[in-house]
Formats: structure tokens, sequence, C-alpha cells
């Protein structure tokens, strides 16, 4: 019985130190961690550096303006409220792996030297507006459960949030990132992501984050390279009105809602390719000042690109839905790469974007392409015309020539106006010698001269009475579509 009681009893124990507290520490650790209050902390923190490993901290914990000693309060945990508001710390700052259970203030603060929240768990709201690292910030595998605010913050070498987590909203407008980088791979955003007016002075990385809802970047300032590779963009993302200078990189970035790049300078070579468009991808009055590359990109929404300045585009390899139109009313069109196959069908009518494709082919050597464009170009033209006599002279440059380039057309004209005649000739019997003859040697007679008057002269054919006149007329206008057929073809070859 005693045994018994005894092993029980070492189960319990083994049990209760495994038990999770709710501050996420187990009762193991917490048995190693020492309690320490935030009312000493404070009353030695400016006489001396304040380090402090493994500490359950209870209390509201709050420094002085100008902090001239280091901190080091590393994996322990705040249970009160810290306010740093308005704090100069000239001195290292360490909360590695720190827990702040409720709100930890640190707006309008000051990091002259390294500031490092690696690892840190912020569950209450987390206040940054404001502050300045000017020794870089490091906030890699962060956790923030409610808002964080960093509107207005100035990173000045560095900021890494590297795998970060934001359960709500993630606040950076019109902060201004400086030094060598602005890391923000791996980030996941539960709730909105605001950067919008912010201005990044070094290279910014948003490879492999999600973003959940918003991602607000408009009027944003990329001066040394934007990377978004592989960002998976749940929400709407808006970049309208921003500026690349160098380098932007949406590799394999997915848009699940849509993706708004309206009024954006890429001063930079932009990469799409690979890139997904589930839904509408808005690059109206965007100026691509140097190569673009949307290779193997998907558009199942709408691509727009009305009034938008495309220097040099490839689409090799890119697919649109069954819905996907192309909108490039008043595009400013110098090399667009895109066979004409690919888009006729999902290009939306306008004359100057027409226009200014049939240009672009013809600078690419594309003759066949600037063709087939010219042939759509007069084709919709002809059926927005009312009915009248330019209507009619469109209908007949259709079936005569198409429209100056399918030759073909000429001949198969000719054709048709042959066996016309024939049939004429034929029923009316309209050739000396006619009554004699019957059946199927009438009609191949009256194809060999309808053929003769149209190919050569119907001067010496034995046509009689009223049918001399026709054979004149069929001899004029194979005449004429023999010409067009030449000046047609002749323009397709010189090209």
């Amino acid at each position: 019985m005693i045994l018994r009681i005894c092993l029980l009893a070492i189960i319990l124990v083994t049990f209760a130190k495994g038990a999770i507290l709710g501050d996420g520490l187990s009762l193991s650790e917490s048995v190693r961690m020492t309690g320490a209050s935030a009312r000493d902390l404070m009353a030695n923190g400016n006489g001396t550096p304040i380090v402090i490993d493994r500490a359950i901290i209870t209390g509201d914990f709050y420094l002085e303006k100008n902090q001239v000693n280091s901190i080091r309060i590393t994996n322990s945990v705040f249970r009160d409220n810290v306010s740093c508001e308005g704090t100069v710390f000239n001195e290292e700052v360490d909360f590695e792996n720190t827990t702040f259970q409720k709100n930890a203030i640190f707006n309008e603060t000051k990091f002259m030297a390294a500031a490092n929240f690696n690892a840190t768990r912020f569950l209450g709201g987390a206040v940054f507006n404001m502050s300045r690292f000017e020794d870089g910030g490091t906030f890699d595998f962060a956790y923030f459960n409610e808002t964080a605010d960093y509107e207005s913050v100035w990173f000045d070498k560095f900021a890494t949030f590297y795998n970060a987590t934001f359960m709500k909203d993630a606040q950076f407008p019109f902060s201004l990132f400086d030094g060598a980088y602005a890391n923000f791979e791996s980030v996941s955003c539960i709730g909105d992501a605001y950067f919008y007016g912010s201005q990044f002075n070094t290279y910014c990385a948003f490879s492999d984050a999600r973003l959940e809802k918003t991602a607000d970047f408009h009027g944003t300032k990329y001066s040394d390279g934007a990377g978004f590779l592989r960002t998976q963009f749940l929400g709407p993302a808006n970049f309208a009105r921003s500026r690349f200078i160098a380098d932007s990189l949406y590799y394999r970035a997915f848009f699940n809602n849509t993706a708004i790049f309206s009024n954006v300078n890429f001063e930079g070579p932009a990469f799409f390719n690979d890139t997904v468009f589930s839904k509408d991808a808005d690059f109206n009055s965007v100026q691509f000042l140097s190569p673009t590359d949307m290779s193997n990109a998907a558009f199942d929404g709408n691509l727009l690109m009305n009034n938008t300045k495309i220097t040099r585009m490839v689409f090799d390899g890119a697919t649109f839905g069954k819905e996907t139109r192309l909108y490039l009313a008043k595009a400013d069109i110098n090399r667009l790469m895109v066979s004409w196959s690919d888009i006729k069908d999902i290009i939306n009518f306008d004359s100057a974007a027409y226009l200014s494709l049939i240009k672009n082919y013809k600078d690419l050597g594309q003759s066949s392409d600037a063709n087939e464009c010219y042939y759509e170009l007069r084709y919709l033209n002809q059926g927005n015309k009312p009915l009248g006599f330019s209507k009619f002279l469109d209908i007949l440059a259709w079936l005569t020539c198409g429209y100056g380039v399918r030759p073909q057309y000429a001949l198969f004209f000719g054709l048709v106006v042959i066996l016309t005649f024939a049939f004429i000739y034929w029923s009316g019997r309209g050739v000396e010698g006619f009554h004699d003859i019957h059946g199927h040697q009438l009609m191949i007679a009256s194809l060999f001269y309808s053929t003769i008057a149209f190919t050569a002269n119907s001067k010496g054919l034995p046509l009689r009475g009223r049918y001399k006149y026709l054979g004149i007329a069929e001899g004029i206008i194979g005449w004429l579509l023999m010409a067009l057929f030449l000046v047609t073809l002749g323009r397709l070859i010189i090209g």
C-alpha cells in the first residue's frame, strides 16, 4: 500500500512539472525563474546596468527619460505594463525571448545602441510609434498578439522582423528604413499590414511573407530594390503611387485578391515572372521605364494597363483566364513581347491601342502579327460603322483582299466571280453554239469561257448579244482583282 502511494506521488509530481502556466512557461521552468520587483529594478536602473535572466517581474515598469546604462532582461516575463515613452537608451537594450504580458509602450523612444527584441512575445499592445533605432532593431521571431504600432519609426542601420508573427494589424506607415537592409522575410500577418507612405532607402525583403488581409503599400518609395519573392497576398494588395528606383522582384508571388499598382513608377527592372493574379491586376498609368518580365505569369482576372508606358515587357508563357480582358487604352507601347494569338481574344477594343500594337509588332519585325492586328482593327471598326457608303467600301475591302493583308481573299473572290459569270452564261446560253451542247458539257464550256473572260480578254469570245458586255465587265473585274492580289502579296513579302 505504501509503495502504491509513493508511485502515485511520483506520477503527480512529474505531471505537475510539465504543466503549462498562463505566461507560456512550464512549471519546471518557472521553478528555475526568480521573482523580481519592477520597483526595485527602477530604483537602481540608472545607477548600474540592469542584467536579469529568467525572472518574473511584477509591477508596472517604467524608466527615466535618459537611460545611460545598458539593459539586459532576457528569457523573462513582465507581468504588468512596461512604459519607456520618450526614453533615450544610450547603451544596448536586450529583451530577447522575453514576454510582455500587458502593454509594452516604447513610443517616441530613442535606441542609440543595439536593440534586441528577438523571440520577444508582446501579448498586449506593442507601441513603438515615432521611435528611432540608430543602431538597428532586431525583432526576429517576435510575436505580436495585439496591434503592433510602428508608425513613423526610423531604423538607421537595419530593421529585421524575420519570421515575426502579427496576430492583428502591423502598422508601419510613414516609416523610414535606412542602412543595410529591411528584412520582413517569412513574416506572417493575420491582420492588416500598413506600410503606406514609408521610405525604404535600403534593400527591402518580404520574400515568403504571408499577408492574410489588406496589404497597403501605397505611396511607398523603394530606393535600393524590393523583394516580394513567393509572397502571399491573400487580401487586397495596394502599391498605388509607389516608386521603385531599383529592381522590384515579385517572382512567384501570389495575389489572391485585387492587385493595385496604378500610377507606380518602375524605374528599375520589374520581375513578375511566374506570378499569379487571381483577380484584377491594375497597372493603369504605370511607368515601366525599364524591362519588365511577365513570363509564365497567370492572369485570372482583368489586366488593366490603360495610359501605361511600356518600355520593354515580356509575356512569354503567360496564361489568361477565360473571362480575362486586357485593357490598353492610350498605352504608350515601345516593346511588348507577346504573340497576337495570345491576346487577340482578350484585348478590349480601342483604336489607339490597336494602332500602338501594330507599330509595336512592326518594330519587332513581327509582320504577321502586325497584319493580323490590323485586320482585326479594320474588322471591328467596320462592325461599329453605321450603314452607308463608307461601310460598303469596308465590306468590299474585306471581301476582296482582307483589308490589304490577306491576298488569298482576292483569289477566292476571283473564283466566286468566275463561277457567277459561268452560271450566267450557262443559264442564258450566252455563248454561240451553246444550243448544240447539253448537260455537263454545257457547264464545262460555260466555266471555260468565263475563265478566259476573267483572266485574258473577252474580245474574240463567241459571246452573243448583251453577254458581250458581261464579258467586258468580267474582264475588268478580273484585272482589278489580279492587280489587288499582286499588290497585297507584294506588301506581305516586303513586310
